[in-house]
């Protein structure tokens, strides 16, 4: 993919001197075009689109980007995502009977090692700036501009990482999305590289990481708000507590309870991970879990990820399969839980994925079906059944077949002691999402909290003015609303926002002032 300057130089010639005074480029020229300068320059392969665009310069690659783009690539929801892994450590509750990997394999506690995250973080040496760099790379050689970044640090259970190495992994993060398209290694502090990422080309504006709900205490919620944390995914699997101890989780349901009423009431966006058909459950039990974190008060997360059991080698649980201690469901009763989930998940609910991304020659039982989810929702379809959690109707996965119809929709709910106020911008005429935001007034504050705002569509560059809903102003309207609901149905005096470091320049020219992390305004 690396080309050498005088390789460089010569593919920016050649494509010059071919297209002056040509208008954009269709499928067919373009394929001609790109087999004439590889048979001239020699090369082995026809050029990549992603070769062209890396030697243009900025005029143009702007030119000739909408010819030369790649299929989209994780840039629907309106950011790019990135997703680092850290370097293996253990669980200080020890480890759970199903999970895979771990130091003593050489990989992250819960990875198998093969997973195309795992191999590229072992590939860079599990550095943080590396995997960024690469990722951001990869990214502009499909033809996007990473320029709004979602990161997301897989690896274990975060807050139980060396406080020392978890700062210097979130730094180097936020030090290589400063320094792209450069390369610049080394040291700095953190809160010197989060002030750079407010007007950096790659800014972080959604930072997620996963923990337990026992590793939720004030101080970690603290630590997480320092590193500009916003979404934190916490390992529930259950809420039957008897499962939980049998499969070794090392926390009980109260724990899930507490560290959601903490992770809220401090605004973080909230989402859980849920196991099925984990050793010492049952259909009806899967099914019950479901039902409780979509009703229970205490519980109802922002989203969820569902995870089908699978049985991999070197886990207690590959012990009890092959002792016959252990069956794995049904494909038809995993598809039943699944059907179930996504037709009885709540508009303010988004479920953002089902199965773990394990090569199936890995899975010695379990479901190996790489697109069970999308299996599910053509069988639901065919019974005239749609889901309604945001991503099944979020505008940048759906084709729209009818003029929209734009309206503000509210649903209010109470979950973890507070109020929760979700406010959206719907397009009704298709049944889509184009933007939504999640109010909370905890019970004994003063202050109101956003704890997410989301427009979706196709990402719109930070430096450039583009159509598409992301750049129609509907943030703004949901902010306005939100400010209006606080004041006059709360009486409260002040709204806190919870964001990524490259968003507060936004909320800065909306009147809003950098406090304690928060972005924060008088009413």
């Amino acid at each position: 993919m690396e080309m050498s300057e005088g390789t460089r130089l010569r593919v920016i010639e050649e494509f010059k001197r071919r297209t002056e005074g040509k208008g954009e480029l269709s499928v067919k020229e373009l394929l001609r075009l790109k087999k004439d300068i590889s048979k001239l320059l020699n090369f082995d392969h026809v050029v990549k689109n992603g070769e062209i665009l890396l030697a243009l310069d900025e005029k143009d690659r702007e030119k000739f980007l909408s010819a030369l783009r790649m299929k989209p690539v994780r840039t629907a929801s309106g950011v790019s995502v990135v997703e680092l892994m850290t370097a293996p450590f253990v669980c200080p509750h020890g480890t759970c009977i199903f999970c895979p990997g771990g130091p003593r394999f050489g990989t992250p506690q819960g990875y198998t090692g093969y997973e195309p995250g795992a191999r590229r973080a072992k590939a860079h040496s599990y550095d943080p700036y590396l995997q960024m760099n690469s990722r951001l790379k990869h990214y502009t050689f499909m033809g996007y501009e990473p320029e709004k970044i979602e990161l997301i640090i897989n690896g274990g259970t975060f807050t139980a990482l060396p406080k020392d190495y978890a700062e210097d992994f979130v730094t180097r993060a936020y030090k290589a999305m400063n320094d792209f398209p450069n390369f610049k290694p080394g040291e700095s502090p953190l809160e010197s590289e989060k002030e750079r990422n407010e007007k950096a080309k790659a800014r972080c504006v959604v930072f997620a990481v996963e923990t337990k709900p026992e590793r939720c205490d004030e101080n970690e919620i603290k630590r997480m708000l320092r590193y500009g944390i916003t979404r934190v995914e916490i390992g529930v699997q259950s809420v039957f507590n008897d499962i939980l101890l049998k499969n070794n989780r090392g926390h009980t349901i109260e724990d899930v309870k507490n560290a959601s009423k903490r992770l809220r009431d401090a605004a973080f966006k909230l989402d859980y991970h849920i196991m099925l058909n984990l050793p010492f459950s049952d259909v009806d039990k899967d099914k019950e879990t479901i039902r409780s974190i979509y009703e229970d008060d205490g519980f109802k997360p922002d989203a969820i990820k569902l995870y089908p059991t699978l049985v991999i080698k070197g886990t207690a649980l590959y012990n009890m399969w092959k002792k016959g201690k252990y069956t794995p469901y049904s494909i038809d009763d995993v598809k039943d839980l699944i059907k179930y989930a996504e037709a009885a998940a709540p508009r303010w609910l988004r479920i953002m994925r089902v199965e773990r991304d394990i090569p199936s020659n890995l899975i010695e039982a379990g479901v190996k079906m790489t697109n069970i989810r999308q299996i599910v929702q053509e069988e639901l379809k065919y019974r005239g059944i749609k889901s309604n959690d945001i991503r099944s109707r979020e505008v940048g996965h759906n084709t729209l077949e009818k003029p929209p119809h734009i309206e503000l929709g509210r649903i209010n709910y109470r979950a973890s002691g507070g109020d929760e106020i979700f406010l959206s911008f719907d397009d009704t005429a298709n049944d889509a999402l184009i933007a939504f935001l999640r109010l909370r007034v905890p019970g004994e504050s003063r202050e109101a909290l956003v704890r997410e705002l989301h427009v979706y569509g196709p990402q719109v560059p930070i430096t450039r003015k583009e159509e598409g809903f992301q750049s129609r102003g509907f943030g703004r309207e949901l902010l306005s609303k939100a400010e209006e609901i606080a004041k006059s149905e709360y009486s409260l005096k002040k709204i806190r926002i919870i964001c990524g470091v490259g968003v507060r320049e936004y909320y800065r020219r909306l009147g809003y002032t950098l406090e304690q992390e928060y972005m924060v305004k008088t009413l």
